[in-house]
Order: structure tokens, then sequence, then C-alpha cells
């Protein structure tokens, strides 16, 4: 049975494996694979299931003789860099990340700081469905889950260390929190470093996380910063590891623009290493054409924070991210955090004194179109047959003047098509076209 995604396991928060059995038989797999002789950390967003999740998780923890701190309500990054200390052998996070609230997920951390790779994924997916299938019941009393405050002040502080430039005062900066893990550090961090913040979506009920908020709807945050005339906006998600930017004229600047221009910043301060930028299949032509006049060499990784992170390793490099928002700088930590993220870019832009229009101007983009559809079962494109054809033949007539990109997401059951081009109505009719097609194809399998 696959319980693993793109990014660990994640689904609907009332139904298997999110009921109360599996996530002891869970905890107690994740705890026999990953654990020596030091504590998990167990942190959480505020998805109002977080705190039985996280209840249950601790039960399957103890049962096999490990004892689970709780860290309370952090953002995922957190995790990462809490590992630092070397007081926890693993961490668990329980986020469903930019999902709804009626979702939930668990991403493991090992004692490195990194997300856990395919084989380890493949031995704890293993111990889990030895025990489902023994029916084992992990037995075990009630427990108290008392969580600290004193780790989110820890991260705090860490992001506020990695702010080099002068103070920022008299810059307004709009922040939107998505009702998440971000809530109080954000502008806790921002207002630390001189800033006048604008929080939105600061007030979490358990329900509202990323409804209508955070960076899958940034323009209620790009529209505030027009108003108020802000010096700039920063956008996070549910658990605060991706980030959307918003310049000062109210227009959303994506991670294309982040990574190209933080790629050259860096580079200019010969901490580029090796001229090597990571990204992934995603990322815009005019992105790609853009690295190439700054000769800055570009490596394409799969479609998920985990895959760049394992191709800078590979590569050696320090910058890499996603167009969708995550972004990591290896040299400080070895996972996306949005936060930190945002720090890092007032950093340069204070070094630069540029506004972030000036700043992101590195890039001509190519128009892209991204079309999701709920779909039944995933079948290989290659398998359906008229829609292969079809997206072979839209390649040819595009040429090098554009791309098609075809997936399944990793977390949801959705179809994901994104086609590039230079005309923005041919574009769309493609993916319109390749979204149908798969449509009528898996609906004549079911």
């Amino acid at each position: 049975m696959k319980l693993f995604g793109t990014d660990g396991i994640r689904g609907d928060s009332f139904r298997f494996p999110f009921d109360d059995i599996t996530l002891r038989i869970i905890g107690k797999s994740i705890s026999e694979t990953l654990v020596s002789k030091k504590d998990i950390l167990v942190i959480r967003d505020t998805r109002e299931s977080g705190k039985r999740i996280q209840k249950e998780l601790a039960k399957g923890i103890l049962s096999a003789g490990v004892t689970p701190v709780f860290g309370g309500i952090m953002p995922t990054p957190s995790a990462s860099f809490l590992m630092q200390s070397g007081k926890y052998s693993a961490a668990v996070v329980i986020s469903a990340s930019h999902n709804p609230y009626m979702d939930n997920g668990i991403k493991i951390f090992n004692s490195k700081g990194l997300k856990i790779g395919d084989f380890v994924e493949a031995e704890i997916e293993k111990k889990i469905n030895k025990y489902l299938g023994l029916k084992a019941v992990v037995s075990i009393k009630k427990i108290k889950t008392v969580e600290s405050s004193e780790l989110l002040k820890f991260y705090d502080e860490f992001i506020v260390r990695n702010f080099t430039g002068s103070d920022l005062k008299g810059k307004t900066i709009v922040i939107d929190c998505a009702n998440g893990a971000s809530y109080k550090c954000a502008p806790y961090v921002l207002r630390r470093l001189g800033a006048k913040v604008i929080a939105l979506n600061v007030k979490p009920n358990g329900r509202n996380i990323n409804l209508n908020c955070g960076t899958l709807h940034p323009e209620y945050a790009a529209k505030a910063v027009k108003e108020l005339r802000a010096f700039c906006g920063f956008v996070f998600d549910g658990d605060a590891d991706r980030l959307v930017c918003i310049d000062e004229g109210g227009i959303v600047r994506d991670g294309d623009y982040f990574l190209a221009s933080m790629a050259g910043w860096l580079k200019s301060k010969k901490k580029l290493k090796n001229n090597i930028l990571v990204t992934t299949v995603m990322a815009n032509i005019g992105f790609f054409q853009a690295m190439k006049k700054e000769k800055i060499k570009i490596v394409s990784a799969k479609v998920g924070d985990r895959y760049v992170m394992e191709d800078m390793k590979k590569y050696k490099a320090t910058l890499g991210g996603e167009q969708s928002g995550h972004f990591i700088f290896k040299d400080i930590l070895v996972a996306g955090d949005g936060l930190l993220s945002a720090v890092m870019l007032l950093t340069a832009l204070n070094d630069k004194n540029k506004t972030i229009s000036e700043f992101m101007n590195v890039i001509e983009k190519f128009p892209q179109v991204f079309i999701n559809k709920k779909i039944s079962v995933r079948i290989p494109v290659e398998k359906l047959s008229e829609s292969y054809k079809l997206i072979k033949n839209y390649e040819r007539s595009l040429g090098t003047d554009g791309r098609i990109l075809v997936r399944y997401s990793g977390t949801e059951n959705l179809l994901r098509v994104m086609v590039e081009g230079k005309e923005i109505k041919e574009v769309k009719a493609i993916a319109e076209n390749i979204a149908n097609s798969i449509e009528r194809e898996i609906k004549y399998y079911e």
C-alpha cells in the first residue's frame, strides 16, 4: 500500500491513514526506523485536526520506547533548524502545507535536518504495512502533549540573525500568514528588524488555514501593497515553507523571479558555489534564457523541494528552489523556508538599494498556462494513446519556442498540465485540449 507522496503522507484528516490506530502504527514505525537513543521532535500547523494526530502519533512513538517532544505550532522548516541542536533523532511535522483544513499530512526530517528520501520512506512504509497486516493495535495509556513555546523563540532568533543589512526602519511590509504556522513568527521577526508590518490572516481558528489567502491567493496581499504604497509584500502558505513575493507596484513575483535575481546577487558576492542554480522542470523558458545570459548553470530537478535538495547536494550548489515558492539556501538551512527567504531577499535589496521590481527585472517570461483537473485514477500518460499522440504533435509544432509538461500531483488526485509559448491564446488552447483529452480517456478506463 503506497502511503508516501512527493511530500510525506497526506490526505483527508478524518480517514485512513489518519485514523487513530494507523497513526499510532505510523509513529511506532517512524521511531523504529529513524531513532537511536534521542527524542523525536513533533510540531504542527494550525489545523484543528493537528492536536489529535499529534497525540496518536505520540502514543506510537512512546510504544517504541522513544520520547516525543512537542514544539507546538511552528513553521515546517523550523524542524530542520532545530535538528542542528543534536538533541533529536528525527522530527515529525503535522501539516498539509497549502491544502484546506480538512486535509492533513506527516512530513519527516532526519537528524541532519533533511526530509527523508525514497529509500527511508520505503522502509517506514514496509513496517507500517506489516503492522497493519498483523492488525496490531498499539495500546498505551493517555498521555499529556504539553507544548513548549521556547523552541519557536530559538527559531525566531535564527531568522533574525540572517538579516545582515541595516534595519528596515521606514519600510512598510504587508504579509499574509495564511492563518497558518507563521502567524506569530513572521510579524515578530520583521518588526524586530524595524519594519512597519501590516499582517493579514493571523487569526487561525483551526478551519481557516489557507482559506482564500496565502500563496494560492496572493492577489489579496497584492491589493493591500498597492493601496498602502508599501515597500513590498510577502505571502506564506499554511506551513510557511513557501514564499510568494509582491513588488511595490502590487505585482506578484513567483519563484522564477526570486531565484534568478538572488542567483545573480549571490554570484556578485562570489557566494553562488560552482555558479550552479538548481530549479525544477516547471521553470519558465524565459528563466532559462536569462540564466544562460548571466552564465549561470541550471540543473533541473523533479518537482518537490526534497528533489531540489538532492540535486543541490549532488552538484554542490548553494541555492535552489521551485517556481511555486520553495527556496533553499543550503549553506544556511537544508530545507525550504519562506520566512528565511524573505529575510535573505530583504538583505539583498538593502545591499543593492533597490526595490523588488528593480531587483527582479532580470527575466522576461514566456506566457505560461496551468490547468488542474480532478481525476479518479492516475494512468501513465504514455498509456493514454490519443492524448499522448496529441501532446507529441503539439510539442513538434511549438519547437524551441514552447514547452509542454503533463504530470500528476504527488499529494492530490489532480492532473496538472503546463504549456508555455510565445502566444497566450495558442498556449491556452493547447493546454485546454490536452487536459480535456486526458480527462476523456481516463473516464473511459473507469
